[in-house]
């Protein structure tokens, strides 16, 4: 299986597109299957830069394995000095692929994403209700 294609996109988040552009990903295999991700920088100023990294990373990516996930992690992380110096924009583009990655691997085993990171530990979790004050 190799990638053929990375679309990047930055959603209308509607009402609140003043605050929030949602950045996600499209990763597109030979095989026909493909895997979505989002970068986590959809709130305030960075969701442009994010879009740009992912673009950049992308091109990085193409012609790859996506079930060599660590691979192309490291590819992305060590490709770039800005990568290995951190920060939030680089690591949000990195996020972005590795999770469309993980999409792709585990629609490909045909198994849900908990079960290829280690099988479920719970069958109940506690939430706490943090954004009421917007009415969800």
């Amino acid at each position: 299986m190799k990638i053929t294609k990375v679309d990047v996109f930055m959603l209308d988040a509607g009402s609140q597109r003043w605050q929030r552009k949602p950045i996600v990903c499209r990763i597109y295999t030979d095989e026909g299957i493909y895997g979505d991700g989002e970068a986590g920088i959809a709130f305030g100023i960075g969701s442009t830069a994010a879009f740009g990294m992912v673009k950049d990373l992308a091109g990085l990516i193409v012609g790859m394995d996506p079930m060599n996930i660590e691979v192309i992690w490291n590819k992305m992380f060590k490709s770039s000095f800005w990568g290995m110096g951190g920060g939030a924009i680089v690591f949000a583009g990195i996020s972005a692929i590795d999770i469309a990655l993980w999409d792709i691997k585990g629609k490909a085993l045909n198994v849900p994403c908990y079960q290829l990171m280690g099988g479920k530990f719970r069958s109940q979790m506690r939430s706490y209700a943090s954004q009421l004050q917007f009415g969800w």
